[in-house]
């Protein structure tokens, strides 16, 4: 069967490149021809003509980290159709390209921030309004709007992004669940996801599911360097922590007094990118160099002995393969003061709760995020690995049911 994938796969992030990759060659294995449906709206590619733009008048290496993200997509996953604007150019791609079904996610495709929501307070002026694209409000293709009526569609692990669905109205709520009882099968990648469905639909099957990160070295295996490969290109030490930041969320006394410490547990930190570039000042003697190849920059996390930092992914990528692992928390809803909101709203924090690991995660506030040297060599001392393995493999088995579900959803086998 020809399976049509939408979700945000050809971006400069390492984790949406694995994830897109690990639903490709899972789906490929088993049979199924896949083709990715490139869904961006008129302002997305604006926003990203101009950021190529930028990135051409940075530094070489940063266009070169560009490059890299889609030659690794175009490498990997073999049939594109890209630049499909609107919903009736989804619709048509369906129907030209003979696709029998389709599978939404993962990521957070099922994103609707009303316009209350975009108020910001600002430094500058008063208040703003933040322009976003159709991508992040409802009604579009993520939501099986405009093909779900005419071919199988399932949600696979998707994702809200924390929008605030207590303030939708009812009118909104009542057009989602119309919108959502079309679709064959849905999971979702968190509590906070799954309860803005239910919001929509009360009547709704819904289940919280893995990432497909979480079968990364399972569906693409073969793929994954080795770890003495690894160590030799990127002359490492023996036992490495990698630290990976957006921005400059702990200053440079911080990582000095973490490095020293680390040191004394023997292992050495080494500076780690963060979505396709290195947004931090550091001390340390190591450092991976960009451009770096998605997959190695997953082999980086799998082999080494400990990641702190931000989003999500790299977190994902430490639990499925058992590394002590420490959030420093970008994510999780915030009000109009742009304060952040203590309601769970997170999707680090639910994966790091589901493994009991809620001691593992700071929030950062304010590009602040007030934990200690201490308090991280501490958790990762104390890290229960044989714990996370064990969940990880409860989850592996949950994600080999959610494959399977939705392929008997769309073809009844």
């Amino acid at each position: 069967m020809k399976i049509g994938i939408l979700t945000f796969y050809r971006v400069a992030n390492f984790g949406a490149n694995l994830q897109a990759l690990s639903t490709y060659s899972y789906l490929c294995k088993h049979g199924h021809e896949v083709v990715f449906l490139e869904y961006v709206s008129f302002q997305t590619v604006w926003l990203r003509l101009v950021s190529y733009y930028k990135n051409f008048i940075k530094p070489k290496r940063s266009y070169l980290q560009l490059a890299e993200h889609f030659k690794f997509i175009d490498n990997n996953m073999k049939e594109q159709i890209p630049h499909l604007l609107t919903a009736d150019r989804v619709r048509n791609a369906i129907k030209k390209h003979g696709i029998d079904a389709v599978i939404i996610g993962s990521d957070a495709v099922v994103q609707n921030w009303p316009l209350f929501s975009t108020l910001k307070l600002g430094k500058r002026r008063p208040y703003w309004i933040e322009p976003l694209p159709s991508e992040r409000r409802y009604p579009n293709p993520f939501w099986g709007y405009g093909f779900s009526d005419i071919i199988p569609t399932a949600m696979m692990s998707v994702s809200s992004q924390n929008s605030k669905y207590q303030k939708f109205s009812r009118y909104m709520l009542k057009r989602m669940g119309k919108s959502l009882k079309r679709l064959k099968y849905i999971s979702v990648r968190d509590a906070w996801t799954k309860d803005m469905m239910l919001a929509a639909g009360p009547e709704l099957s819904i289940d919280i599911t893995p990432d497909p990160v979480f079968a990364l070295n399972q569906n693409v295996g073969e793929k994954i360097p080795l770890e003495e490969d690894i160590r030799n290109r990127f002359v490492l030490p023996d036992k490495y922590v990698l630290i990976g930041m957006r921005t400059q969320i702990l200053s440079i006394p911080f990582l000095e007094a973490l490095n020293d410490a680390m040191r004394i547990e023997g292992k050495e930190c080494v500076a780690f990118p963060i979505d396709g570039a290195m947004a931090f000042s550091h001390p340390f003697k190591h450092s991976i160099s960009i451009p770096l190849s998605p997959l190695d920059w997953y082999a980086l996390i799998k082999y080494s002995a400990g990641y702190v930092g931000s989003n999500m992914h790299p977190i994902v990528s430490s639990l499925a393969n058992g590394v002590p692992c420490y959030s420093l928390d970008n994510w999780g809803s915030t009000n109009f003061w742009g304060k952040k909101e203590n309601n769970a709203s997170s999707k680090v924090f639910d994966i790091l709760k589901q493994y009991g690991l809620e001691n593992n995660w700071a929030q950062i506030e304010n590009n602040v995020c007030n934990v200690t040297v201490n308090e991280i060599v501490k958790r990762l001392k104390e890290y229960p690995i044989e714990q996370v393995i064990t969940i990880s493999k409860v989850r592996y088995a949950k994600y080999e049911k959610m494959m399977q579900d939705i392929i008997e959803s769309l073809f009844g086998r």
